[in-house]
């Protein structure tokens, strides 16, 4: 090793990590001196890869770094649960030694390791999970040579699909969004990826005249609708517009759907629909038996997606966080016992698309999420992550609960029961309690003339017959 060499261990020495020594050996400009690997599998221990040595199991980590005096660890674990990493950058931080990661990309899927994808670790490494290989030639076959539909394409989960729907070489990829900009940076995002043909439309999914004019026109064989209000408080305070964007708009995208022969229609729900004690939540709950509906009256194939939190979405708690440990503090938790769900945005993404193949028609599916997270512990952590100490550097401010809130989400309700699918991870929801029946054109029809007179006070009476745990304007 050079004077000037900077000793560097790999923690990983499958696929990736080889991958990742490759890349290594091939630059000219990188100082580093790879003195070795850890791996979870004992059995790896004493060989050795392209001539460096598997030095130990991750138990030996801090043992191997004062030893070697290491300087940079870098985990090539792209398959391994937030948990692992979790723990693997705490005790790098205690240490003293810099940690950086490979993140879980597509890329990575199809064997492709670069060493700009290196960087550190970030809050999606922690709480995340595997990207899940299975199935990846199914959607191929899937996805291929079809006209997919997103709505709400410029947001968090559908700027997402477009990305990894134009993986799978679909004929074309339609992305509906009346947020211009967003579209704007997504169409300038794409222009250097796969070639695969694509429409970016301005597009309000309440205007059914243009909504019919893009199912006319483009005849889309998949649609993915993510296009929805989602913050819960804002819904609350505007419960016409919640129901005029979330309810009415996803009637007219499904609709029109099931009226031009569409193949599958996918529908981003959320937990927040289980017993919903918010207006986001009811609306996302009277869309899933809207779903449900039109399943018996169409051949369009219908399903929803239920999940928790997204990483990093629009309007989410982390990049509110963020803001607020970059302003110096305080960070702001309603409530101490206040836990959440969470998923990254690939995960999120994953399971729309895995749904939509398994769909068979009028299910509601929902993620193996595992157990959920305090959001307290989750700014402690950012708030690490940011090389600063709780309560030290920055403060932690308890606010309360606001109106709508729960202290803790629900995936299902108590009747209803889940059965497995061909995925480990998914689960299809039997029993479900949405009143499916024509009725429930007629108390669309009330909500749709209440939310246009802007009518709140009778709105809410409205939804509350369906939903009793819904908050008291």
């Amino acid at each position: 090793m050079s004077p000037k060499s900077i000793p560097v261990l790999i923690v990983g020495a499958g696929n990736a990590g080889r991958q990742l020594l490759r890349e290594f050996k091939k630059s000219n400009e990188l100082n580093y001196c790879i003195v070795g690997f850890l791996d979870d599998d004992p059995k790896k221990k004493n060989k050795a890869i392209r001539g460096i040595p598997v030095i130990g199991t991750l138990e030996d980590l801090e043992m191997q770094v004062k030893k070697n005096k290491i300087k940079i660890v870098f985990i090539a674990f792209p398959s391994v649960h937030g948990g692992v990493i979790r723990a693997l950058a705490g005790r790098c931080k205690k240490i003293g030694v810099e940690c950086r990661i490979i993140p879980k990309f597509l890329e990575i899927i199809q064997n492709k390791v670069r060493l700009s994808f290196v960087r550190p670790v970030t809050i999606d490494d922690l709480v995340g999970r595997p990207i899940i290989k299975k199935d990846q030639i199914k959607f191929l076959s899937l996805l291929k040579d079809k006209k997919v539909l997103v709505t709400g394409a410029a947001g968090s989960i559908g700027s997402e699909l477009v990305r990894q729907i134009n993986e799978f070489s679909p004929r074309k990829i339609i992305c509906g969004d009346q947020w211009e900009t967003g579209l704007f940076d997504l169409e300038h995002e794409l222009k250097g990826k796969k070639e695969v043909e694509k429409d970016f439309i301005i597009l309000n999914i309440q205007d059914r005249q243009k909504m019919d004019w893009v199912f006319k026109k483009h005849k889309p064989d998949y649609v993915f609708h993510a296009a929805a209000y989602k913050h819960v408080p804002l819904m609350d305070l505007h419960p016409e517009e919640a129901v005029k964007n979330n309810i009415i708009g996803t009637k007219n995208v499904a609709y029109l759907a099931g009226k031009y022969g569409a193949e599958k229609f996918t529908f981003i729900s959320t937990d927040k629909a289980v017993n919903p004690s918010s207006v986001m939540g009811a609306t996302k709950s009277f869309c899933e038996a809207l779903l449900q509906y039109y399943e018996k009256k169409f051949k369009t194939v219908y399903c929803s997606v239920r999940f928790g939190n997204v990483l990093g979405s629009y309007g989410s708690v982390v990049p509110l966080f963020q803001k607020q440990i970059a302003k110096g503090g305080p960070v702001t938790v309603t409530h101490p016992d206040m836990k959440r769900f969470f998923m990254t945005i690939p995960e999120a993404v994953q399971l729309v698309l895995h749904a939509s193949r398994i769909g068979k028609g009028g299910e509601i599916f929902l993620l193996e999420m595992g157990e959920q997270m305090k959001i307290l512990d989750l700014a402690n952590t950012m708030i690490r992550l940011s090389g600063l100490e709780p309560g030290k550097d920055i403060q932690i401010k308890i606010t309360g609960i606001r109106p709508g809130e729960k202290l803790y989400e629900e995936l299902f309700a108590e009747q209803e029961e889940l059965s497995k699918t061909d995925h480990d991870l998914i689960y299809a929801l039997k029993n479900v309690s949405h009143q499916v029946s024509d009725t429930l054109l007629s108390t669309y029809a009330r909500l749709k003339a209440l939310a246009k007179k802007n009518d709140r006070e009778n709105l809410i009476k409205e939804l509350r017959t369906f939903y009793t745990n819904l908050q008291k304007s």
